[in-house]
């Protein structure tokens, strides 16, 4: 967090000053005397003008991520009923039960060579 705070307002600050170079080289060039007063609403003007394309940018990102992700799980969702469906279809074609006995040791819980307890 204070990594992202720390670039942004060295970013922001590195806009400042370049910014405030050209104004100022801009101001000397047409014989015109620096001010504060006119230097201000240029730099917020295209700090702002910078942000709210950002801001649009991401937005749009998030809405097209958002209904990619709606529709990525939507269709995984419909493969693994699919599939729970043929694995139901194999296990009452082998004449199994719906569920899994719950005595069966999972298989993480053995050491190799172990067979049982």
């Amino acid at each position: 967090m204070y990594l992202l705070v720390i670039m942004f307002a060295g970013s922001w600050f590195g806009q400042f000053m370049f910014q405030l170079i050209e104004f100022s080289n801009e101001q000397r060039q047409l014989g015109v005397v620096f001010s504060w007063s006119e230097f201000l609403p240029r730099f917020f003007a295209s700090t702002f003008e910078n942000w709210q394309s950002e801001w649009f940018q991401l937005i749009f990102q998030a809405i097209l991520l958002l209904g990619a992700k709606h529709l990525l799980f939507r269709v995984d969702a419909q493969d693994l009923e699919r599939i729970e469906q043929k694995i139901d279809q194999v296990r009452s074609s082998l004449g199994q039960s719906e569920e899994p006995p719950s005595d069966i040791e999972d298989a993480s819980d053995k050491r190799p060579g172990q067979t049982g307890r």
